[in-house]
This record gives structure tokens, sequence and C-alpha cells, in this order.
């Protein structure tokens, strides 16, 4: 017998070869065919070189005969983002119910990357992809869609269709709550520190933000729109000194937490107090809001919601209980906290 060697994968012509048998002879004994007779000894030598050669059954071989592999693709641009973990965990924990596994995978927010992704995904046949998309996700998942591949969108959406499943917190809603809860407390110079990203849902955010002010009395001030192209804390750290130049600004409004991370420890780190030189609120809802000295006011997204609805969409196509394309937008939790100072008491 011939000797294989184990740095490569091992496959059913390296059994075939260390049991000195034919490939044939191989799959009838590792698939406890019935249809053809084989030794005893033939059935111990095969299984024995299957062992010691660490072998293991080809699930892309099963695909290839009509089976389900058993594998969901989850793709998410931000592998650190509690949020997106959020949804992940409840997706795992209800594919694990019916016998499937979930495999992450992190864009890192790239679509070149995104894209390649995909492709590799899909040359080992998963059976149906969740995507919180980058901005060319309408492009990257073209095939899929095409082929009848069950792809639920989550969180942000594909860019000018509609014809596929999509589940989202309500963004507009979000902001719209804690604007205008902020100008209920009497403040009238509101900044909002804003990741201006191309991805479609964070344009709702500045809409709600904006009809916030506009509902309550107020002019839209772009100048109040503290913009940034990197979602870093850094830059978080930088909007929040800018504000800070500003002494007509009585509040700040950080539309992604990472900013919020950054810039609240400036603020911690320049002693400013919160919220009686500056009042702040958050969207989102990082394990630090709930364990920080301060109680942030902040908007909670459902990502617990967000990961059940997209698991229901999912097994539907799956199991073929579905075919109708379904788009909705879950909505948030305000939470108020003791962040905000309240400007209409004299």
């Amino acid at each position: 017998m011939r000797s294989v060697d184990k740095a490569k994968r091992t496959t059913i012509k390296d059994v075939a070869l260390r049991a000195g048998t034919s490939i044939a002879t191989v799959s009838y004994v590792l698939n406890n065919s019935k249809d053809r007779y084989i030794t005893a000894q033939m059935r111990t030598s095969v299984e024995e070189a299957a062992r010691e050669l660490g072998y293991v059954k080809s699930s892309i071989a099963s695909g290839l005969k009509g089976k389900e592999m058993g594998v969901i693709a989850f793709l998410t641009p931000q592998f650190d983002n509690h949020f997106f973990l959020e949804i992940f965990f409840t997706i795992e924990k209800i594919a694990n119910k019916k016998g499937y596994v979930l495999s992450v995978c992190n864009t890192l927010d790239d679509p070149v990357y995104e894209r390649t992704v995909i492709e590799r995904m899909n040359q080992l046949w998963v059976d149906a992809y969740v995507i919180i998309p980058t901005h060319r996700g309408t492009e990257n998942t073209a095939y899929l869609r095409t082929h009848g591949i069950p792809v639920v969108s989550v969180e942000r959406p594909l860019d000018g269709i509609t014809d596929y499943d999509f589940i989202s917190s309500d963004n507009f809603g979000a902001t719209y709550e804690m604007t205008a809860h902020l100008v209920g407390k009497g403040h009238t110079r509101i900044a909002l520190a804003y990741w201006d990203s191309p991805i479609v849902n964070l344009k709702e955010r500045l809409a709600g933000y904006r009809q916030a002010l506009e509902d309550g009395g107020l002019r839209f001030d772009e100048g109040l729109v503290k913009r940034t192209g990197e979602l870093t804390p850094a830059e978080g750290s930088r909007i929040t000194r800018e504000v800070l130049s500003d002494s007509s600004i009585t509040a700040v409004f950080y539309a992604q937490y990472v900013l919020a991370e950054g810039g609240i420890k400036f603020l911690r780190k320049s002693k400013v107090q919160i919220p009686e030189r500056i009042s702040v609120c958050v969207l989102g809802g990082p394990k630090w809001i709930e364990m920080s000295e301060t109680r942030f006011a902040h908007v909670l997204q459902p990502g617990a919601s967000i990961g059940q609805r997209a698991a229901e969409l999912i097994f539907e196509k799956l199991e073929k209980k579905s075919t109708n394309n379904v788009q909705e937008k879950i909505a948030c939790e305000l939470h108020v906290g003791d962040s905000i100072k309240d400007l209409t008491v004299i």
C-alpha cells in the first residue's frame, strides 16, 4: 500500500490507495451500501484506512446529490459590533435547533471582499444566506437571488430593488424619538455625530433627526450635522471637541455608538460635566452604556427580535413554506437615562 501525504485533505481516493482497493468499493463501504457484497475483511480494511487517514465524508458531494448541506452563511461587516452579534447569536440558536450550522464571515465592510466571500460560500453549496450587506450588496447578491438561493438582508437594505427579504430596526424612528425627546426638554441646538456613508439606512437616521426638529418648530441647521467618513472612536473624539467649541450647542446625539465611545471618553478626560455642560445621547446599546456611572440616554436596537424574524424567513424559504418576499422594520426602544439636562426647568 502507498503512503499518503496527511498535510492534504484526505479524499476517498486516498482511502482506496491505503486499503488497496477501488474508489467504488470504498464508497460502498463508507456509505454502508447493501447493493453490493463486500467481504468482511475488505470492509474492515477500508474502515481502518479511513480512520487512520482521518477521512471525513464530503458534504459537497452530498450537496451535489440534491441533499442540503445544513449550513447557513452569516455575513457581517463588523464582527465586533455588539448589535450584529446579538442578531447572529439569536439566529444561531434557532438554526441549531433545526440541525443547521451558522457559518459567520466578516466582510470588513469591503464590497470587493464581500463578493469574494459570497462566491466562496456559493462554491461550498451553503443552503442560505443572512447578510448585513455593504453598499454594493445588491450587486454582490445578484447571483444568489437570480438562482433562488434563500437570502435575507438584515439591518441594511439592498439598494434599488424591492423583491427580496429584509428585516431591520426602524432607523428613522430611532433618531426621530430621541431628537423629539431632546426638543421636549428645551434643547434647540442639538448636534448630530453622523457617519456619512452611502448605506441607505444611515440616511434614514439623518432624516429622522431633521423631521423631529422641524416638527418641534426648529429650523434644520446643516452646520449642526457633524459628519465623518470614518467610523472610529477617534472621529467621535474629534467631533466632540468641535461640538464643545460652540457654546450654543447644548446636546450631542451620537448616531453611531462607536462615535459615542470616543466622544464620551474625550468628555471624561476633559472633565466636562454631563449633562450640566453638555447633554449626551446615543443610538445603540453597547454594554458600557449599562455599566457606566452615568445612565446614558440611548435608543436600543432590537437585535434579538431582528434575528428571530430573519431566522423565521430563512426557514420558511428552506422548508418551502413561503415564496413571498417580506420587508419589515422593528421599532427601537427609547431609554431616557439621566444624561440629558431638562432646560425647561428654571
